[in-house]
């Protein structure tokens, strides 16, 4: 019997063991700690957006031209002879007045002719007053001859009569010719101006017709701006000529922006070389402001065009191809909808139709996306609520493991063992509060949705084609929002 025990003993005692170890390892295994998991989210993109309304927008057009003089030619010499004189001022880039002498040619020879036109007109007053005399002479003759009839024109010498009043007006004309001559040996300058080049130097003989030097005008100077037929269409232009519409010029000079105001004058038409619509702008005493604007300057114009009512008025960037925009839809996807685009320029796009008031606008610069990417938006500079919601739990979470993470665990697990539960519990309820963001916005959307059947009214198009996209691949749908969809498709 004793050795019956024994036998018994090193057989069963090792099974013995070896079963507590396995149970052991086991309970080990089953209450191990498992590493902490964060709520998985479908992927999104973060954006910038805005919500759009209906405004007055007035169109200012923008072109750009150059300065140049609306008088301006050649300083000629109207008489031949030698430069005596030249004024100071008559030098590139030098100021005149109206009437001041740029230059003067040797008047002497036309002195000379002066004297000796006026010396004929007197000899001619002399010979008609003799042949008057002579003629009166006659008459009285022919009465005191007692003669019957009237004397002829021979008998009263009225044709050497004629010909000496003909003498004197030549003689006359002489005399006013070689007055004119002789003032043209002086230079005058016809208007204020400026010289934009000289010719000409002291002693130099010039002939009738030489040009001495280019001057232009400082009364007022003129740009020539182009149009294309995309802003005719956006201003009247006959009616902004008729009343002189103020045109703005704008140029930097010295590291500033200067100003200065224009009005539109004429209209040139279409130029046949690049078939652009040209317009002249005016600007009087250019050269008296305060920042005088030079001949020769370019500018940039601004010109204010019609006011389009009702319109939306968006960042020329949102706009895709020129002619569609990316909307955020009520269940946070990108959504492209084309657009009817009535102006833009490099700044701003006007859409007339194609948008509705309250609609969120995408306005972040994106690559090639597709309908239905999933975004974060953030709205006139608001963070979409999840991302809030993100922050406040992280913040938290931070503030916790600054106290201790392992002082926290250590509470928890004892907590939990307290209770009866396991390690595994806490770490899936973490899980499952990490989640609730995501759900809690997906219930908005669907509450939302439930209030708009609630109430009769239509669902939006698009969310109908992506809740039947849903229910077509097998998505879980509540059952209340399949039933109207298919009633409504009934």
């Amino acid at each position: 019997m004793p050795a019956t025990i024994r036998l018994i003993a090193k057989i069963v005692l090792p099974l013995l063991v070896i079963a507590a170890c396995v149970m052991a390892a086991r309970a080990v295994i089953a209450n191990r700690p498992e590493p902490g998991t964060r709520p998985q989210f479908k992927s999104s993109t973060a954006i910038e957006a805005t919500r759009v309304s209906p405004e007055s927008y007035t169109i200012t057009l923008g072109t750009r031209g150059e300065v140049s003089p609306a008088n301006a030619g050649a300083v000629v010499a109207e008489v031949a002879g030698s430069i005596t004189g030249i004024s100071e001022n008559f030098v590139v880039g030098g100021a005149f007045r109206e009437g001041e002498i740029l230059a003067n040619i040797d008047p002497r020879d036309y002195e000379i002719a002066l004297t000796l036109a006026q010396a004929n007109y007197s000899q001619a007053l002399a010979t008609l007053a003799e042949e008057q005399a002579r003629s009166e002479q006659a008459a009285t003759e022919w009465r005191q001859l007692g003669r019957r009839g009237s004397p002829s024109d021979l008998t009263l010498r009225k044709p050497q009569l004629a010909a000496a009043e003909a003498n004197v007006a030549g003689a006359l004309g002489q005399v006013q010719r070689a007055e004119l001559d002789l003032e043209r040996t002086n230079i005058r300058a016809l208007y204020n101006g400026r010289v934009r080049s000289k010719q000409v130097s002291l002693g130099r003989y010039v002939n009738r017709g030489s040009t001495l030097g280019d001057i232009f005008s400082t009364g007022s100077a003129e740009i020539r701006l182009p149009f294309t037929s995309n802003q005719l269409r956006s201003i009247d232009l006959d009616t902004a000529i008729t009343q002189q519409q103020p045109v703005t010029l704008v140029a930097a000079i010295g590291g500033r922006t200067i100003e200065w105001t224009a009005t539109l004058a004429r209209a040139e038409g279409i130029d046949v070389t690049n078939r652009q619509f040209y317009v002249i702008a005016k600007i009087d005493n250019p050269y008296q402001a305060e920042n005088p604007l030079r001949v020769g300057q370019y500018v940039e114009a601004k010109v204010t065009g019609k006011t389009l009512n009702d319109v939306f008025v968006i960042p020329r960037s949102a706009l895709r191809e020129d002619k569609n925009v990316l909307i955020v839809d009520e269940i946070g996807t990108l959504q492209s909808r084309d657009v009817v685009v009535e102006w833009k320029d490099a700044e701003v796009a006007v859409i007339s139709s194609g948008l509705q008031s309250g609609d969120i606008l995408n306005i972040t610069a994106l690559g090639s996306v597709t309908n239905g990417t999933r975004v974060k938006a953030t709205i006139d500079g608001i963070a979409p609520q999840q991302e809030r919601q993100g922050q406040g739990q992280n913040r938290g979470q931070g503030q916790n493991r600054g106290q201790g993470q392992n002082r926290g665990q250590g509470q928890i697990q004892n907590q939990r063992q307290s209770q009866g539960g396991s390690p595994s519990d806490s770490v899936e309820k973490q899980s499952a509060t990490g989640q609730n963001s995501e759900r809690g916005n997906r219930d908005e959307r669907m509450q939302q949705l439930k209030a708009m059947i609630d109430a009769g009214e239509p669902l939006p198009p698009k969310a109908i084609e992506r809740i039947k996209a849903r229910i077509a691949a097998g998505e879980s749908v509540p059952g209340w929002l399949k039933e109207h969809i298919e009633t409504t498709a009934n």
